[in-house]
């Protein structure tokens, strides 16, 4: 992001070249690509007025950059899209082999990007296809076209995909064989039903979602229980900023499941009235180089950072990484998991360095500062998304509620039964009211009937 888009009042200034901020006391942005932050005095901002996130030129670092930069000038998609969308899909062909420790856990190539954009010209679906485009070529051994997959909508049916077998032998009556490759890249198109398949009551998603994050195996507890031991799952999301502002609930931002996603703003490049021109030769070069690298770095074990890479990082974690700049309110939920995201990022972006000389064991400050720049990116996207927060979870969703709905506004029963589920009185209701008005952008409607006259509230502003 360059100096000018920093130069605002609520945003720290920056020093370009050395990354870091110049306010008396922050130690945020060590190193390059330091990203957009807020301090606790700066004015919110709503969404429409905050500066577009900026993937700084680090992050086309290795064969992931080489291959979008090519995709790039044929496609409408967002290179932001497309670079996390690679390295999700290479990560998930790699497998659960190469990983970095730290605290006893194994983070290995496993990422898990929100693809954020408008129903129309957020370009979600675009960057998907045209990354499968590459993934399809590259596929080689047992991870085929049934290894990527969508439709998540219950616990059961994922561990299904990568199930243990069962029986013993084929002639038991409970026999399965299983599945014998654990990898699995799911995309989902329309995460917000997933989101609301989580909601339902009894059903388990969403936490088996976390676990299968974290690495672990998975199970479900019931009469006849699934099992799938070290699964390697891969999950890429789209979803538009209203769905998700709407439809995340608190309980998901603060209880894991959202913090386990890299959200990734994403909108329209350029216009190509014509479409691509990507040749088919050019294709299967791009396929092939890919293959050709997970290949070479599979059957890598534990990932260690080299001597340079490894101060930076100490630099890094004991600053930016472990810091509480941004409070404990929507955001800081979000990027609640930075250091462990930024390690997994690390790893993939040295497991895809095609071109280096050194043991491919090794994290240098270059795969650091590529991974940092990624990192940067997603945190940048959301301060986008989340940064208007205003730390009362019930006044957000009020707000939410009302930015979702229509530009005449919503009325007083909608909020009631929609927006709290008639589990407000109306005295809460008229405080949060009073304090929605307060923020600005914001006032109260009615409208004759033949009895009470219909109340609500309405945005004053575009969003």
């Amino acid at each position: 992001m360059t100096h000018d888009e920093f130069a605002r009042e609520d945003l720290c200034d920056h020093d370009q070249i050395k990354g870091k901020c110049m306010r008396p006391g922050c130690p945020h942005g060590i190193g390059t690509g330091a990203p957009q932050h807020k301090h606790d005095d700066a004015p919110e901002s709503s969404p429409a007025t905050r500066p577009w996130p900026v993937l700084a030129d680090d992050a086309y670092y290795g064969l992931p950059g080489r291959i979008v930069e090519a995709l790039l000038p044929h496609t409408e998609a967002d290179p932001a899209a497309l670079l996390f969308t690679l390295y999700a899909g290479a990560g998930a062909m790699i497998g659960r082999g190469p990983h970095v420790l730290a605290g006893g856990v194994e983070h290995g190539a496993r990422i898990w990007p929100l693809i954020i954009g408008k129903t129309a010209g957020g370009m979600k679906g675009t960057s998907a296809a045209e990354v499968l485009r590459v993934l399809r070529v590259a596929c080689t051994g047992h991870f085929g076209p049934d290894k990527i997959l969508n439709g998540l909508s219950s616990a059961e049916g994922l561990i299904q995909c990568v199930r243990d077998g069962t029986g013993g032998n084929e002639e038991a009556k409970n026999y399965d064989p299983g599945v014998d490759d654990k990898r699995l890249l799911v995309i989902e198109s329309e995460f917000a039903s997933v989101l609301a398949h989580g909601k339902r009551e009894g059903n388990t998603l969403l936490p088996v979602m976390r676990q299968a994050w974290d690495g672990g195996s998975l199970r479900t507890l019931t009469v006849n229980p699934r099992v799938a031991t070290d699964p390697h799952i891969v999950v890429v999301g789209h979803i538009t900023p209203t769905e998700l502002r709407v439809k995340l609930r608190e309980s998901e931002r603060a209880g894991g499941t959202m913090n386990r996603f890299l959200p990734v703003m994403s909108k329209r490049s350029k216009k190509l009235a014509n479409g691509g021109s990507l040749s088919t030769a050019a294709l299967s070069a791009l396929g092939e180089q890919l293959a050709a690298q997970v290949a070479k770095v599979q059957e890598i074990g534990q990932m260690t950072r080299s001597t340079s890479a490894d101060r930076e990082w100490k630099e890094l974690y004991e600053t930016r990484l472990t810091n509480d700049f941004v409070g404990d309110g929507p955001v800081a939920q979000v990027i609640a998991r930075a250091a462990p995201q930024l390690l997994r990022l690390c790893a993939l972006v040295a497991l895809l360095d095609d071109r280096r000389t050194d043991n491919p064991r090794y994290i240098d400050i270059e795969h650091l500062r590529a991974a940092e720049a990624l990192w940067s990116y997603a945190e940048d996207s959301a301060w986008y998304i989340f940064g208007d927060g205003t730390g009362n979870p019930d006044l957000d969703k009020l707000k939410m509620f009302v930015d979702a709905g229509p530009e005449t506004g919503v009325t007083r029963r909608m909020i009631n039964n929609e927006c709290f589920g008639k589990h407000r009185t109306k005295a809460e209701i008229d405080a949060l009211t009073v304090e929605l008005i307060k923020l600005g952008g914001y006032e109260p409607w009615s409208a004759p009937t033949a009895g009470r006259p219909t109340t609500g509230l309405r945005r004053t502003k575009q969003i």
